[in-house]
């Protein structure tokens, strides 16, 4: 049984919480107003839902050539096959380059999807990079890939059975497969294994709820597997660089954040869309 001394300090460091959470969210609803009110006026495009959009998978590389060849190998199993793949490396201190010249030359020749490698001068973190290389693309639609994580082989497949059958969302996303080091092998590779997808739970979130978010993880999603239109990455300004200019810290979450401000967002809660590695972030606070 705690002494009255601990149930006090317990007390004390609830009530502390409390209060941060209550006068210092993580969350900014200033910011997230300020924001709002910048776009006022903006044209807002319109998604078309008939046929399948062109799409590309779009992946930012630094520092994690031990991976490449799996997540790689998750692209070309894709029960549908990306219109473009864009590998954008930031100056990556190893041999990350050469691993992707590799496989590129490898496997081109075999598949009707176009390789695309991007090479930065200088290291300008992620969110520049994932700009880079949207702005490069021609697709209609954004898929985005950690060059350290794995795609579920029927990601883009699934991903356009919902982005039908949820006409207004301009962002896909869920949750994850959390693995590392050899797990992956004993890992599901099929998203219709785990759930069929005309049966996934979607949580449709409006612009109107941005506003009673508090916490980074009230809109939350796996940022490998995510999906949006370019169109919406466009108008809301696409990924932003600089820190100071984000809603929140991570420019991932920020992204959905704004996106979320301005257009609805799905999200799968239950079902996961994407393999995450969680054992190997080698520029956690130094290039996201």
């Amino acid at each position: 049984m705690p002494s009255p001394y601990q149930i006090l300090k317990n007390l004390h460091r609830k009530f502390r919480i409390g209060l941060r959470e209550r006068f210092r969210p993580e969350i900014s609803q200033r910011r997230v107003r300020s924001f709002i009110k910048s776009k006022n006026g903006i044209e807002k495009p319109k998604f078309l839902s008939r046929g399948n959009p062109s799409i590309a998978i779009v992946i930012p590389c630094y520092g994690h050539a031990p991976f490449l060849q799996e997540m790689f190998e998750s692209i070309r199993q894709q029960t549908i096959a990306p219109n473009q793949v864009i590998f954008v490396v930031d100056r990556s201190p190893d041999n990350t380059l050469e691993i992707l010249q590799g496989l590129i030359s490898k496997y081109q020749p075999a598949t009707t999807c176009e390789f695309i490698l991007l090479q930065n001068e200088s290291n300008l973190g992620q969110a520049a990079s994932l700009n880079k290389g949207i702005e490069y693309s021609n697709a209609e639609i954004i898929m985005i890939l950690n060059d350290d994580d794995y795609l579920m082989h029927d990601s883009i497949e699934v991903t356009y059975k919902i982005l039908k059958k949820y006409p207004d969302a301009a962002l896909l996303g869920g949750h994850s497969l959390h693995f590392g080091a050899n797990e992956l092998k004993h890992t599901a590779k099929l998203i219709e294994s785990i759930c069929p997808a005309e049966s996934i739970d979607i949580d449709l979130r409006n612009p109107g709820q941005t506003l009673s978010y508090r916490k980074y993880n009230d809109i939350n999603m796996t940022h490998s597997g995510s999906s949006f239109y370019k169109s919406a990455w466009k108008c809301i300004g696409g990924y932003y660089p600089d820190k100071s200019q984000r809603l929140v810290h991570f420019s991932d979450r920020d992204f959905q954040l704004r996106m979320n401000a301005l257009f609805p967002v799905a999200l799968s809660n239950i079902t996961p869309l994407s393999c995450w590695r969680n054992d190997s972030s080698v520029d956690q606070g130094i290039n996201s």
